[in-house]
Order: C-alpha cells, then sequence, then structure tokens
C-alpha cells in the first residue's frame, strides 16, 4: 500500500473551497458547542479573514477585547 497524506486520501479535502467550507463548518459546530455564535451569525461571511494570517490576527484582536 502507497502512504497518502490525509489532503490526497480524503476527497473532501482535495479542493481549495472544500477545504475553506468545511472548516468554516467545523469551526462554526465547535464555536456553538462553547457557545460562541456571533462570528458565525447571518451576513458574517463577508468578513471572512481572506488568509489564515488575517484569521489568527482576527482572534488574537477579538481575545484582547474580551480580557477575562
Amino acid at each position: 500500500m502507497i502512504p497518502m497524506s490525509l489532503k490526497q486520501s480524503n476527497h473532501y479535502l482535495k479542493s481549495a473551497s472544500a477545504r475553506r467550507a468545511a472548516l468554516r463548518v467545523t469551526a462554526k459546530t465547535s464555536s456553538a458547542v462553547e457557545g460562541i455564535h456571533a462570528p458565525f451569525a447571518k451576513d458574517k461571511s463577508a468578513d471572512l479573514p481572506a488568509d489564515a494570517e488575517a484569521f489568527t490576527a482576527y482572534w488574537k484582536r477579538r481575545v484582547a477585547a474580551t480580557a477575562r
């Protein structure tokens, strides 16, 4: 058997758009378990970060703004 990466073997991860959609669903459901619904409210998709760095910066700003 030839070893394959997860990205190669999982058909849901093969296209960039499918990966993006799967990541959003995963983040949304995981956040809902924690009681965080606001970032995924209706019409919030226009505010999605463009890349991983923007995503990280966005969440760092949110954490800093809600210091506990």
